[in-house]
């Protein structure tokens, strides 16, 4: 089996292994601005997920068990995970799995049910994702230009945010990534004990347009074991606009170890 592409990052090289995975549409890229600050004081490991970035060639069957199968071949035997929207979805997909891999989970507006349903009304609606996904098979890139948007939208540093999705976009094929718009519409993990192995730190922007606020909500009352933190004037990526308050969480969550 293929290992995913990985970008480490080792000078502190006693330091404990920080894992970071990106959402649907980006690349690991879109950790670059954060990198300076979490390298004083971990091993950063920062993942392409399949179709994405320097994995966007990979060969493999876009199944939740061979996804599996390239995050565990490519993840250290013992790490802290950061999952950001889709890669957050896999990052409790890899708790679930190997929860005796994995120390500390971040959730960056990602929950375990990503699509409303009468029982769980605060995610997105399924009639919105599936316009989406048509838009996306019909006109890919400004698809992408429009979800862009939407990440931003609300949000402080909007600017800056904008020009860093774009960068960890750019010169990206887009026929692969398909697969992560299916997880997203079809994955319920509301009923898993990943709570149980972990302590979870859920990082989420009041103002998000992607991933609610509400949802978040909900996922804390589900699970016993999460911590909610909550980021006043932030969108879907409150690790671009409130930097500091990402990296304090980080280190705050790595001291648990």
């Amino acid at each position: 089996m293929s290992k995913l592409h990985v970008t480490k990052f080792e000078e502190t090289k006693q330091a404990p292994i920080l894992v970071l995975l990106h959402g649907w549409g980006s690349s690991s890229k879109i950790w670059q601005l954060c990198l300076n600050d979490l390298c004083k004081n971990f091993q950063v490991w920062c993942i392409d997920l399949p179709g994405h970035g320097e994995n966007h060639s990979i060969a493999w069957d876009e199944s939740v068990e061979q996804g599996l199968s390239l995050l565990a071949n490519t993840l250290p035997e013992n790490c802290s995970i950061v999952g950001w929207s889709l890669g957050g979805l896999c990052a409790q997909l890899f708790l679930q799995r190997f929860p005796h891999r994995v120390n500390n989970l971040m959730l960056i507006a990602s929950t375990p049910k990503f699509i409303a349903s009468k029982n769980w009304p605060n995610g997105m609606s399924a009639e919105t994702l599936k316009k989406f996904s048509l838009n996306f098979k019909h006109s890919p890139q400004q698809a992408i230009k429009q979800f862009h948007i939407l990440q931003t939208l609300h949000g402080a540093s909007s600017k800056k945010i904008m020009h860093s999705l774009e960068y960890a976009a750019m010169h990206q094929p887009l026929k692969n990534i398909t697969w992560g718009l299916r997880w997203l519409n079809n994955i319920d993990l509301r009923s898993s004990d990943n709570a149980q192995h972990a302590h979870i730190h859920i990082m989420q922007g009041e103002k998000d347009q992607v991933s609610s606020m509400h949802a978040a909500e909900d996922t804390a009352k589900i699970w016993d074991n999460v911590s909610l933190h909550k980021i006043v004037d932030a969108g879907h990526v409150p690790f671009l606009s409130h930097p500091k308050v990402f990296i304090e969480n980080v280190k705050l969550m790595m001291q648990e170890n």
